[in-house]
């Protein structure tokens, strides 16, 4: 905002521009009103200040002169008199077109308030008049104006009179003087600022206003006897910055601080202190003026609002953690019941194994069914990890049919008989980049989520086909390649409402009853397709059933497909090779001893690291692979594979665990792991992974 203040007086400019100056305020001053108009054809301003006495071109002149140009009329114009301010003098103010009347010395608050009201609410009419020459209050300012611009004449002329005369002048200007300095003390007196002014040294206070006591609670005499004592009451906290401030930027006009001071009672006190360079008539700085005021009430009304902002933090804050133990529960309900029900299946069946020992297709049934309830347990962590992106994200070359039919054979096994499955696949489909467990744990969600809509049975169709970007949804944002291939899951099932398909892809939104469902399942399948970059889409209509459309993209480039060397199962996996197994997990080492003591293996086995690292210490040149665990006590599986290594560069090391950090797995490479299993594993799996350990060249 620009803000054009008129008046003759220097100290007046200055004092109402200290005022009113700020960081979105830029004030124009000019001594008169023929000045004023000069800036006003050249600069667009949205306020006008405007004394009265003024020589050249008076205030009502200025305002009149305002008031009758098409392009000026609109700005809001304050008469502001210490000279004229009767009543008639205010009517013809506001007849020639004023918005505001105040008489000096106006304090601050004041001032700003008519300030911001005309900026905000500009007089909508004005009944404005002529400037009328008969006038009552005119004729009077005319001879009033009269004779000041003589006294200015008689100031200006310079020893053309005869040396009388100019001593008369001197008295008068000395006069004048003294009566300027008694108005400027009434108007910085009167306000509840601080108006101060210093020497350019500092050392010396020109003057200092009577609101220093009321703010400061101590005498003007003590501040003018040492200049500097009121530095000392600034608190302690603040003090250094100030000091450095005032040293550095008062002469510039830079300076505006905040800052406490301690009054005498104890009391603190906010201060907001800015200062301006007072120069003289040839530009040169002579003094340091400056307006301080107590913002203490604003301070306090900010603290307040903090407080309460901080409030309303902590209260969010604990409406969150509710909210995740809510989620905890229902998470740990869903887990505890999955868990109980294969825990459930593994008790019943190893309790009658016993019984059927003697009837082989029995116990090969029970068998089978103890390793698919140790799979749906592994399923249940690998999906928990998967969702807190605590797994690997392994990508490879696929063919999405494979992990499809993969699971139907699955599903056919397992399935109630009254839900029958049917598959259509497009031949030829080509390879995508996936993690294929965690596709296979997507798919076997998506699956088992339609076997529970359909308590009573019905059909579940699974599909795949190639599609074009161009024929799919316009304007999906993550659309990056050409072709996708489409997997539809559907069923027939109970299907949902549009209510229930908006949430169903939240973390822990579940419509089980309470301790039958995670509500991670359709989560999980949502971020796993979305960090593969595809996308899923559903369809459902209470009644009608659920379709799921999951779209991977198909890679631009063809990759070259690395096979790994896979062991066919009548293939011989033993060998005669030492191994030390590391493993806390008694039943598990006990378990890896005898299944590879049956392969041919000789085996050593250690409870803990320090044992495994003692062990490997005495028989160091006999064993040819190390199987460690990574949570081990004493010495974690970490260290023990660097202790090992700094015994033996070149011995096999194989690392198993529930869970590795990515990092961690990235620092053991340099220490030349030879294999990282994932706990659980089967017997096969990691018979497989040492043989292929022990055979690498």
């Amino acid at each position: 905002m620009l803000i054009l203040v008129v008046d003759d007086s220097y100290q007046n400019r200055k004092l109402i521009s200290a005022q009113l100056e700020n960081g979105s305020r830029k004030i124009y001053t000019a001594s008169n009103g023929v000045e004023a108009l000069e800036i006003l054809e050249n600069t667009e301003v949205d306020l006008i200040i405007s004394d009265i006495l003024m020589p050249q071109m008076d205030g009502y002149q200025f305002c009149s002169q305002v008031r009758q140009n098409e392009k000026l009329k609109h700005i809001p114009f304050i008469v502001y008199t210490a000279t004229y301010t009767s009543d008639s003098d205010e009517k013809l103010s506001f007849d020639l077109g004023a918005d505001a009347f105040l008489k000096k010395p106006a304090g601050l608050k004041i001032l700003e308030e008519t300030v911001a009201k005309l900026v905000k609410s500009p007089r909508s009419e004005r009944n404005v008049k002529r400037l009328v020459m008969d006038s009552g209050p005119l004729r009077q300012y005319n001879h009033r104006l009269v004779e000041k611009l003589e006294e200015k004449n008689f100031e200006l002329q310079k020893r053309s009179e005869e040396l009388g005369y100019e001593i008369e002048e001197r008295r008068r200007a000395e006069r004048l003087n003294r009566e300027g300095e008694e108005l400027f003390k009434e108007l910085t007196d009167a306000i509840h600022e601080v108006f101060w002014m210093t020497s350019l040294s500092k050392n010396e206070i020109v003057y200092i206003s009577q609101g220093y006591e009321q703010i400061w609670g101590r005498s003007r005499q003590s501040l003018l006897e040492n200049p500097t004592s009121w530095m000392e009451c600034i608190h302690p906290d603040d003090r250094d910055r100030v000091i450095d401030s005032a040293k550095t930027r008062q002469v510039s006009g830079e300076y505006r601080e905040e800052y406490r001071i301690v009054r005498p009672d104890g009391e603190i006190r906010w201060i907001r202190d800015k200062a301006f360079p007072v120069k003289n008539e040839k530009g040169d700085t002579i003094r340091v003026a400056g307006v301080a005021e107590d913002i203490t009430e604003h301070k306090l009304k900010e603290s307040q609002l903090k407080e309460v902002e901080k409030r309303r933090a902590e209260l969010e804050e604990q409406l969150i953690q509710a909210q995740k133990l809510e989620s905890l529960g229902t998470l740990a309900s869903g887990i505890a019941h999955d868990f109980n029900n294969i825990l459930s299946i593994m008790m019943g069946h190893t309790s009658v194994l016993e019984i059927s020992r003697n009837n082989p297709e029995k116990f090969s049934q029970h068998i089978s069914a103890l390793h698919m309830a140790t799979q749906r347990g592994a399923s249940l962590v690998k999906q928990l990890l998967t969702f807190a992106r605590k797994t690997e994200f392994n990508l490879e070359l696929a063919q999405i049919n494979d992990i499809i039919l993969e699971i139907s054979k699955l599903i056919s096994q397992t399935f109630p008989k009254n839900i029958r499955l049917f598959t259509d696949f497009q031949e030829n489909l080509p390879l995508v980049q996936v993690d294929t467990n965690q596709i296979h744990q997507v798919l076997l969600n998506l699956c088992v989520n339609a076997r529970d809509a359909m308590q009573e049975g019905g059909v579940l169709n699974m599909e795949t086909f190639l599609a074009d970007s161009e024929n799919l949804k316009v304007g999906y944002s993550k659309s990056l390649t050409e072709k996708y291939i489409v997997l539809r899951i559907s069923d027939s099932g109970s299907g949902m409402s549009e209510k229930t398909k908006q949430r169903i892809f939240e973390p822990f939104f579940t419509t089980k009853d309470i301790g039958k469902g995670t509500g991670l399942g359709l989560a999980l399948a949502y971020s796993v397709i979305d960090n593969h970059k595809g996308w899923i889409e559903v369809e459902s209509e209470l009644g009608k059933g659920t379709t799921f459309l999951i779209y991977l993209p198909v890679p631009k480039e063809k990759s070259e497909v690395n096979i790994k060397p896979i062991y066919s199962e009548s293939e011989f996996l033993g060998g005669s090779e030492s191994i030390l197994v590391i493993e806390d997990e008694e039943l598990l080492r006990n378990m890896l001893g005898d299944l590879l003591g049956s392969v041919g293996y000789k085996v050593y086995l250690a409870a803990d690291g320090e044992d495994g690292v003692e062990q490997f210490l005495l028989r160091h040149s006999q064993i040819q692979l190390v199987l460690t665990d990574l949570g081990l006590p004493k010495f974690g599986g970490a260290e023990v594979i660097r202790r090992i290594r700094s015994i033996h560069g070149s011995v096999k090391i194989l690392l198993a665990s529930g869970f590795m950090e990515p990092e961690l797995k990235l620092s053991l490479k340099d220490f030349d792991v030879s294999y990282f299993i994932q706990k659980p594993y089967l017997g096969k799996e990691i018979l497989s992974c040492i043989r292929s350990a022990l055979d690498q060249k």
